[in-house]
Order: C-alpha cells, then sequence, then structure tokens
C-alpha cells in the first residue's frame, strides 16, 4: 500500500511511524529527498498548505492509496485540498491537552477537510468533544508513533532513579515533581537523551519516572515498557484510557500526588525483586497488547475494515450517555472553550477547587470531571429539590465519584473556591451574585450567557474571553 504520511516532526524528534515500506513523507522538516526514481520526503510549508501540488511531484507508481495527516494544537500541519487525492485520509490527533484553544481548532479542522476517520492516541478523554462535533469515525489508537528500538534483552541497572524527558517551563508540573523528588533525597537522574539513547537509559535505570505534561497518556509510558523498564507514572482518569490497557500494582506503579510518588520511588528502590517483577510483567503485557506491530496491525484493520479492539472502542466512554442527538456546534463551542480553559489551569496547579453554581449545564460539569487536579463541588444548597437528578446524571455519566454535590449550609468543601462556575440563569437568581460576594479572589466563568445582561456582567468585571467567544470571564489575578 503507498501510503502519504504528513506530520510536522522531524525524524530526530518522534518521527513518524513506519506504517508500510512505500510511505512518502511530507514535512515541513524533512528535505526533498529521492532515492533513485521514488521519492522519499517532500519538504512543506509550516502550517496550512496546499496538497495537490505535492502529489504532482510524485511519480504515478507513489500515487497513494491512503493519506495519514498527523495534527495537533501547534498547527505547525495543516494540509488543505485532500479530496483531490481520491483516496482516503485519515487524521491523527495529537496533542490536544495543551496550547490556545488546542481541541477546537483541530476539531474546525477535522470537519474542514474529507476524513474517512479520526484517531487520537494521547488523548482519549477529548475523544467524546469530536463525537459530540458530528464527526461519524472517531477511534483511540494508543501507542501509534510509538517506534521499536531495540536494546540489549539483559542489562544490569547502572541507575537507580531515572526520569528521561523535558522539565522546562513548558512542564511546571513535571518540573515541581523532579524538584521534590530530588529535595527528598532520592537519586533522580534527569537526562534530554531521545530515540536509542532514551531507550537504553529506560532499561538501566531500576525505576523510570514518567509523568504526564496534563493527564495525557505520553508515549513514555510505552518507551518504558518496550525497553523492559519498571514504570513509575502518575493515574490518569478512567477517561484517559491507562486503565484499560495496563493493570496498576501489577505492570507498573502509580501514584496520584508528590508524596506518594516519592514514597513509591523510595519503596521500589528498597525492593529491587518488586522492581524487577514490575518491570517484567509490564514488558510482557506491552509485547502482548501494544507493541508497534501489534498498534499497526490494529491501525490497518480499523482503515480496511472498519474494526478494532473493544477496549480500544471510545464509545465506552459513559459520559456520551448524556448526549441525545445533535447538540448545535456554539453549545458544543461553549463547553470546549470552558474546558480548555480550566485545562490550561490544571496543567499548571497541583490542586483547583472549582465551586459550581446549580444550573450548569451537566454535561458541562461532567467534562471537567476528567482533569484529575480539579476539586469540583456543585453547591446545591439553594436548590435541594433537583440534586437528586443531577446525582443521577452524574452517575450515568461515570463521574459520580469524582464531582461532589454539597445541600447544606457550611459544606467543608464549598468554601474558598479557586473557581466560580456559573450560568445565566444563575446570574439571574441571583445565586452566582451572591458567591462572588463571597470569594471576591476567586475566577469567574460564566456559560450561556446573553446580550440583555451583557450590561450587568460589564458592571461586574465579567467580559467575553475573547472576541466572538461564547464563554464570559472573570480572572483573577
Amino acid at each position: 500500500m503507498n501510503i502519504l504520511h504528513s506530520t510536522h516532526s522531524g525524524p530526530g524528534y518522534i518521527a513518524p511511524p513506519r506504517l508500510a515500506p512505500d510511505q512518502v513523507i511530507l514535512s515541513p522538516a524533512y528535505p526533498d529527498q529521492l532515492d533513485g526514481s521514488q521519492v522519499l520526503s517532500l519538504r512543506t510549508s509550516l502550517g496550512a498548505y496546499d496538497i495537490a501540488p505535492l502529489l504532482a511531484k510524485l511519480p504515478a507508481s507513489q500515487r497513494p492509496d491512503l493519506v495519514v495527516v498527523r495534527a495537533d494544537a501547534s498547527g505547525r500541519n495543516r494540509p488543505r485540498n485532500l479530496g483531490t487525492l481520491r483516496c482516503p485520509a485519515v487524521l491523527v490527533v495529537g496533542d490536544t491537552h495543551h496550547d490556545k484553544a488546542p481541541i477546537g481548532r483541530l476539531i474546525e479542522y477535522a470537519l474542514s477537510e474529507p476524513f474517512s476517520a479520526v484517531m487520537l492516541d494521547y488523548t482519549r478523554q477529548h475523544a467524546h468533544f469530536f463525537i459530540e462535533a458530528g464527526l461519524p469515525f472517531v477511534y483511540w489508537l494508543p501507542g501509534l508513533n510509538v517506534h521499536r528500538i531495540p536494546v540489549p534483552s539483559a542489562i544490569e541497572p547502572e541507575v537507580a532513579l531515572s526520569f528521561v524527558g523535558h522539565v522546562g517551563r513548558y512542564h511546571p508540573r513535571r518540573l515541581a515533581l523532579c524538584r521534590a523528588l530530588s529535595n527528598a533525597g532520592l537519586p533522580l537522574q534527569v537526562s534530554g537523551e531521545t530515540n536509542q539513547q532514551a531507550r537504553l537509559i529506560h532499561a538501566r535505570a531500576r525505576v523510570n519516572l514518567n509523568c504526564s505534561l496534563n493527564g495525557d497518556l505520553n508515549l513514555r509510558i510505552f518507551e518504558i515498557l518496550q525497553s523492559g523498564g519498571c514504570l513509575l507514572t502518575d493515574r490518569l482518569t478512567p477517561e484517559a484510557g491507562l486503565d484499560l490497557l495496563l493493570k496498576d500494582g501489577e505492570h507498573f506503579a502509580g501514584y496520584s500526588s508528590f508524596d506518594e510518588c516519592i514514597s513509591s520511588a523510595r519503596a521500589l528502590l528498597a525492593d529491587p525483586a518488586r522492581a524487577r517483577r514490575l518491570a517484567v510483567e509490564g514488558k510482557a503485557a506491552y509485547e502482548a497488547r501494544l507493541s508497534p506491530e501489534r498498534i499497526a496491525r490494529d491501525f490497518f484493520a480499523l482503515v480496511e475494515r472498519g474494526t478494532i479492539r473493544p477496549e480500544f472502542d471510545v464509545r465506552r466512554d459513559s459520559r456520551l450517555a448524556l448526549v441525545h442527538g445533535a447538540l448545535g456546534l456554539a453549545l458544543l463551542r461553549e463547553r470546549i472553550q470552558l474546558y480548555e480553559f480550566l485545562q490550561q489551569i490544571h496543567k499548571g496547579r497541583e490542586s483547583t477547587r472549582v465551586l459550581i453554581a446549580p444550573n450548569v449545564d451537566p454535561r458541562a460539569i461532567t467534562d471537567i470531571a476528567d482533569l484529575a487536579r480539579l476539586h469540583c463541588v456543585v453547591d446545591m444548597t439553594s436548590d435541594k429539590v433537583r440534586a437528586p437528578q443531577l446525582a443521577d446524571l452524574l452517575a450515568k455519566a461515570g463521574v459520580a465519584a469524582r464531582i461532589r454535590i454539597g445541600t447544606q449550609e457550611g459544606d467543608p468543601d464549598v468554601p474558598l473556591p479557586d473557581v466560580l462556575l456559573g450560568s445565566a440563569a444563575d446570574w439571574r437568581s441571583g445565586a452566582l451574585r451572591t458567591a462572588m460576594s463571597r470569594h471576591a479572589r476567586a475566577t469567574v466563568l460564566l456559560m450561556s450567557a446573553t446580550d440583555d445582561i451583557a450590561a450587568e456582567l460589564a458592571a461586574a468585571g465579567i467580559h467575553r474571553l475573547a472576541k466572538g467567544a461564547p464563554l464570559y470571564a472573570r480572572v483573577s489575578r
């Protein structure tokens, strides 16, 4: 099969997987390169570009049977005019867990071109937004971007505790965690190596630390397991899918806080036999279920026959049970914008308390439940009658254990929120204004606002987040 693989990545950093021998890479990070008369790669513009002129550079023998487009929140790769190719095009969605409007912009791109399928590999928790936007074929294929890099099968540990990856300003939680481990006296070795050297370090370390950038199922999980290393990683919410693939305590060691990470690292270093068992079992599970060869077969089964393993079915996300028919893109965009705003807060803070007014759309509440470090309470003290109905909806969506419903005055979890979330109905009823007077330093987010209350909101310092945006905010300083 001739595959045209469009990506923004270069050969030295997360190179695209080689899905077929006859694969041509389109990328701003690759040169125009030939092997005799065969095209290996073509350089593209950065961002949006017309794919048709590039297609004209290919000999007839290399006309594509399939186009794979990898796009993420950076906007660095946006091929256009895909309909001229006369073959299926698949969109592989990369990072949607950080950057500016990552989910909304990728949904707009997905809707603007004739993609036959949309696949997410890092952020299963965002697949429901793509489904709700009306994209009919949305899938999760974890580890699609992982390469097979061999390492020696028998390596004695040379490093006690290792982290390989970025720990700069774009990774605030990871940086803080590494500092906490070092300050606790643990022998953490941090390295920025990639590819072969990284895999050797994973294999040589007794314990390998992973910390997601923002609740994503990142490549390091798969790379550590493939290398035969013991994985110590942050637990993700059920919607992210890690628990569908691997078992905490059997294939890896999980942590939910800095303190737990420190204690788990100490315990693993003090018990080399347990660390080795986790490494062996983790690698066996990876090779059986998630190896690059297995995932490549899954990719073609999906593209050619529309079949996918049950554990990869994104419609198992219980939040979709609250979706009935077409809801309209305007309402969905507002929920996405709310989620993206809170996701950005979540990226940089270890804990954020969100107090939710009684009339906020329950679907928006279930959206943010997959942000593990948000502590959300719905204040139903003024509307106890509807509290059981909301509890039923949250249970149906599978998030009841992560969203508290407060019905008693003086509930200890209700005071001192970092964020107040309400709706226009809560503003009109006075519930949000009362909460604002009690919690003057909190960031305020307002949904479903209409022009008739815009002047009142402005007087209270609440304005649209951006021109034309449906979400209003008063951001604390």
